[in-house]
């Protein structure tokens, strides 16, 4: 999940040759046998990683590419990211996972970032149904706190590939964020798309994005079983 300097909004699960620096954070992301760029020139922010997923989040950088709706190419505001070590060896995928980490919220709102919330502040629960290669589900619920209230993220994401997922959401706030409501901005009102990962299926990570009153605000959680 990403914001341009143009105020576009970028979003997608891509497969690539992954370079991270000494700390552990994302350096770059190249196109699979090409060498082709699709992002670098970031400057990570709280990196972490547990050996399995890794994830964090850019401030500046440049997006190379534009996702499914033709939007994000250019220099970026904030990236959000989680990338994994390896793909799961299993044919489904069942139980509940619960968050144990997660990027700070980011607001941006006409090309610039205007707020930042907490390392670690948001936080949820994911259900999945994978049973087969397509035609699972995931049941969600998140709470991400950012600019002085609290955003909460409820629904059923569809499963769109082997191990992806992404939903709308019904969304809320304890402030006065979603006075007028708040709609996903993933494409196609979707505010969650997320991927299993690890090779015994055991990590989940989850990208969110929606628009608010205070403007679009973003980030990642990574969820464990």
């Amino acid at each position: 999940m990403w914001s341009t300097v143009k105020g576009e909004l970028g979003s997608g699960l891509t497969a690539g040759t992954r370079s991270f620096d000494e700390d552990g954070g994302l350096e770059k992301l190249d196109a699979l046998g090409k060498g082709k760029k699709l992002f670098d020139k970031g400057v990570t922010v709280d990196p972490s990683a547990d050996g399995i997923v890794a994830w964090g989040r850019w401030t500046d950088g440049e997006s190379k590419v534009k996702d499914a709706a033709g939007a994000g190419s250019g220099k970026t505001v904030t990236l959000h990211y989680f990338a994994f070590a390896a793909q799961p060896l299993l044919s489904s995928v069942t139980g509940t996972f619960a968050s144990f980490a997660s990027t700070a919220p980011t607001v941006a709102s006409g090309g610039k970032m205007v707020a930042a919330g907490e390392l670690n502040s948001a936080r949820g629960t994911v259900s999945f149904a994978f049973l087969t290669a397509s035609g699972g589900s995931a049941m969600y619920s998140l709470v991400v706190p950012a600019a002085g209230q609290t955003f909460s993220l409820t629904g059923t994401a569809a499963q769109v590939s082997t191990f992806g997922f992404s939903g709308v959401s019904l969304i809320g706030s304890t402030g006065t964020g979603c006075d007028g409501g708040c709609n996903g901005t993933l494409g196609n009102n979707v505010s969650v798309i997320g991927l299993v990962g690890g090779a015994a299926g055991n990590r989940a990570g989850l990208a969110y994005g929606f628009d608010s009153r205070i403007g679009n605000v973003s980030g990642v959680i990574v969820f464990k079983r």
